[in-house]
Parts: structure tokens; sequence; C-alpha cells
């Protein structure tokens, strides 16, 4: 049998923001592929590092719950077929951060395992004060903008790896090799393996924050990088890049359509694919596709105001993009045209248009999807994403459930689903083939924004509600849920926002039933902290692509 030249030892992970990963590095002279056992006394489990690792380098354990005892056997196997080890180590995770705003409450309602997709849940978390940005204190600002959390569970709701970041995270997706890929709220982009590393950082380099202070940084040619990121079979990215432009002879009211008119900053979607040097090689501007006098409500909306582009109008407000490799197209959600659009990559053409018909002149009704059978469309819609089979699954917030100037549904008459659509793109027809939610569901909730949906490789669906209002008993004793506004700018009445919003992660049924596998809930116990689960996702591991997990 060999000899480790420095026996394996281990160490809590370098970097504090990534704590509960721990670090096994030993020398053994040369290549050799790493076999490390971990057991905490309830789960078992082992990890294969081949010869391309290097254990003087370190290994990194992933996955672990907090505040407990693990057990680490450590062997190798050298080129020539010779063994070193077992060695056992003991190791101990730290706890959790305490405190209510340093984390939230998690509660687990439902944990199915044997009916579950295996594998862990990955979500993006942020916080704020209950009340609205535009009115936030600059500690407040700075208290929901300069943090956030990404957090993986395991099927019990245990927290097994988590990153505390510097800034709030959008949506975060996971590269093939095995890598995070984020947008955080100041326009950077960031690739980062689950050690918490930094692997390479973009930025749009037109930011209204100016230049970004890392000389590795690769700047991208825009003024934005924001919302949920997607990695392309080429490895390329495609990301969503606001850019705004002054709109003559524009609107000033959501309510009245005889209010007069003036020219006004206008903040509109520019899709791009860019590659790992920073070039932008494909993009799709709607200022260049889309009619800019077709807007929706929430125009007025103060979500630019808050992001660098003050009193700019939020035309289309993309929240989601996805590439489509059945026939090369690019399907986007903008959550301001209430409209899901799908585009031919090659020709830059609209190949359909799923939402509201109301408001789309001329040109653009041969692209309308009609419904084939009475369906509810989607209403401030997010993150598509294309299934095995060719449906689409998306996030629908579901308020306002109108277009200007028809009066707009109110709050305690909507709520938030998933659905997967079935598209004939022959017959130019779209059909609903599962939904979340109805209004009979009396675990129906009032999302206001964000939230996602996956259709997982056992057919169940993860479903992600994020900025859930308080539940009507709740709510009640402070306010009536029929007072409630969608207008921000209106202080005269109350709004989602006033309230402390709470997350509940999802898995479900495919079926009629919609039966609960999973569940589990994100909220402050105090209701002093404003909870957020922008989305997430299931992923089958936790360590660099290669890396054998069982």
């Amino acid at each position: 049998m060999a000899q480790f030249i420095k026996p394996p030892s281990v160490e809590r992970n370098a970097n504090a923001r990534a704590p509960l990963v721990a670090i096994v590095s030993f020398d053994a002279g040369g290549p050799v592929t790493t076999h490390i056992v971990i057991d905490d006394g309830r789960k078992r489990r082992t990890v294969t590092y081949d010869a391309s690792h290097d254990p003087v380098a370190g290994l990194a354990i992933i996955g672990m719950r907090a505040d407990t005892g693990h057990q680490i056997e450590v062997s190798a196997v050298d080129a020539a077929g010779d063994a070193m080890g077992p060695v056992t180590l003991a190791y101990r995770t730290p706890p959790l951060p305490e405190g209510n705003a340093e984390i939230p409450n998690f509660t687990l309602v439902t944990s199915m395992p044997d009916q579950m997709q295996p594998g862990f849940t990955i979500v993006s978390i942020r916080r704020g004060a209950p009340n609205r940005a535009i009115w936030s204190t600059p500690r407040q600002f700075k208290f929901m903008t300069g943090w956030s959390m990404l957090v993986a569970f395991d099927e019990e709701g245990e927290v097994v790896w988590y990153y505390i970041a510097d800034a709030r995270i959008a949506g975060v997706h996971r590269l093939e090799n095995g890598n995070l890929f984020y947008h955080h709220v100041d326009f950077r982009s960031i690739e980062m393996d689950m050690t918490g590393r930094v692997i390479r950082q973009f930025y749009a380099d037109k930011r209204p924050f100016g230049a970004i202070d890392d000389p590795s940084a690769i700047p991208i040619d825009a003024q934005s990088l924001h919302h949920q990121p997607h990695q392309m079979p080429n490895g390329n990215f495609l990301a969503l890049t606001a850019n705004a432009r002054d709109i003559e002879n524009y609107y000033t009211s959501e309510t009245d359509p005889d209010a007069p008119r003036k020219t006004q900053p206008v903040v509109g979607d520019n899709i791009v694919e860019f590659n790992a040097a920073g070039e932008v090689v494909w993009n799709w501007n709607t200022f260049d596709h889309l009619d800019v006098y077709r807007w929706c409500y929430h125009l007025l909306e103060v979500y630019w105001h808050t992001r660098g582009f003050p009193d700019h109008l939020d035309w289309t407000h993309g929240n989601g993009v996805t590439y489509d490799a059945n026939d090369d197209s690019v399907i986007v959600s903008l959550r301001h045209q209430d409209a899901i659009i799908k585009i031919d990559k090659a020709s830059r053409e609209i190949k359909w248009i799923l939402g509201d018909p109301k408001g789309w002149g001329t040109a653009f009704k041969p692209k309308l999807l009609k419904p084939a059978h009475d369906l509810r469309w989607h209403y401030h819609g997010h993150n598509p994403r294309v299934t095995s089979d060719g449906t689409i699954v998306m996030y629908d917030n579901g308020i306002v459930r109108a277009i200007p100037f028809d009066p707009p549904a109110e709050p305690h008459q909507c709520f938030a689903r998933a659905i997967e659509y079935e598209v004939d793109e022959d017959k130019m027809e779209v059909a609903e083939v599962w939904t979340s939610s109805d209004d009979e569901d009396p675990e129906r909730v009032i999302s206001w924004a964000m939230g996602d949906a996956h259709r997982l490789q056992n057919d169940n669906m993860l479903v992600i509600d994020s900025l859930c209002l308080p539940n009507r008993e709740q709510l009640n004793r402070r306010v009536k849920l029929q007072d409630l506004t969608w207008n921000e700018w209106n202080r005269a009445e109350w709004h989602p926002s006033d309230f402390p919003y709470w997350a509940r992660i999802r898995e479900l049924k495919r079926n009629d039933a919609r039966d609960v596998v999973f569940e589990l809930h994100m909220d402050d116990p105090y209701d002093i902290v404003r909870w957020e689960c922008f989305g997430g996702a299931r992923v089958a591991g936790l360590y660099p692509a290669g890396v054998k997990e069982g």
C-alpha cells in the first residue's frame, strides 16, 4: 500500500461567504483519484474526484447540514493502482447565521422524498423593509440592495449550502460546468464556483454607477444587465440589457386616456447574446421590433427610478429569457407587455406572441396565438422555460388582469400560479395544459412580482411563489384586502409592498389534483423583515461537472 506524503486534513472554507463548505487537502506525491465518504449520522454519501483535481490545492466538501458533526473518510488511488488510506477525519459545520435580518425563518411543511425529483433546490433570497422602495431611507435601501443570499436545500428542507453576497441577486442559473451564474442589482453578472470563488465577472459598461473596481472584469456593451440569465448550448449567455430612449408625445397617465402627453424617458429591453470575451454577437432591441405606444399597466412604476434611471418609464420590463434549441429561437417574457414572445434567432422575426391580444397593432395581429379553449391569459408573467416536450412553462403573477384602459382587477381578485402552455405553431393556437392554482384553490396566494416554475425530470413541477402577501386572515387584522392598490405612487391606499412578504417553495405532482410532495415556507417570525425568493432551480448535485456524487 502506498503512503500519503502529507496525510489528509480538513478545514473550513477560507471564503467566509460560503461557510458550510469544507476543504480536504493532502499530498499523494502525484495525481490520484480521491474517494471521500461523508457521514453525518443520518446520511452517508460518497464523492469521487478524478486525477485532474489536485488534492494539494484542496478538494471541496459540499452539501453538509449546519451545526452537525461529520465523519469524513478519505482514500486515494494513484496511477499505478496503489491505494492510500482510508484516513478518517472529524469535522463540525458552523451553525446558520443568527438574527432575523441575517437569514429567513425556514419552515418545512411537507416532504415526501420518494415522490420528489432527487437533488437539491437552489434559490436566490433577498430582503427588505416592509415599505415601498421609492420612499426607503438610505439605510433601508442599503439593507435591501447591499445583501443577498443563495441557498441550497436538501429534500428535507435543510440548508446544506449558502453564500452571502455583497449585493442583491436576481435570477440564478446553474452552468454546465456546475458553477452558478447570476445578475446583481448593480448590473454585474457573476460566474462563481460553489466555494464562493468568483471565476469571472461581467458588467454593463454604460451602467449609471460607473466602472467597477475589478481590472479583470469583462465589459458588455450595455446600460444594464438584469433579471434571469441563461446559458446557451454554445456556451454563450443570453441576457436582458434594458436601454433608455426619449419618446415624444408619450403617456403621462395609466387611468386617463385623455391626459396630456409629453416627451418621456422610456426604458425598453434589448436581448443580447454575449460570449466569454464579453462581445455581443446577437441582439434584439424591443424599440426596433415592437410598438412603443403599446403598453400595459405599471408603465409608470418606480422600478427604474431606484436603479439609476430616475423618472424613466418602464415600458417592457423584460424578466426572463431562454433559448429554444428545437428551432434556434429565443423566448422572452415582457412583464409590462403582458406577453411571452418567441423570436426566430436567424431572421429576428417574431414567430408568435402569447398573451392578451388587446392593443396590438395590425402588423402584430398575425403573430398572436389564439386560445384553443377558454383559458385565462397570464398577466405580468415571469421566467418562461422550454420543457423536454417543447411546451412552455412560466410563472404568472396574475395581477391587474387587464390592458389599459380597461379597469384593472383589484388585488383581492388576483392570484399567482405556474402555467404550462402547449403551442401549435401550425395552427397558431395555444392551450393551457396545467396550472398550479385556480379560483377554487384554498392555497392560492397573491404574489406581486418575481416567482419561478420548472417542469422536473420526474414530471413534477417546481413552483416558487416569491412576494406573497400575508394570508387573508392575517391581513384583515390590519387592513381589508379590498383596500389595496396596485399603484406604488398612491400613498392614500395600501400597496402590497407595505406588508412583510413571505415566500413559498413547492414541488407538485403534474396532475389535476396538484398533490404537493414538498413545501417550504420562508418568512420572518416577527414580520419585521420582508423576505423574497426571486427564483431558483432543482439540481442533481452540488459538485463541479465530472465529480461523481453518490
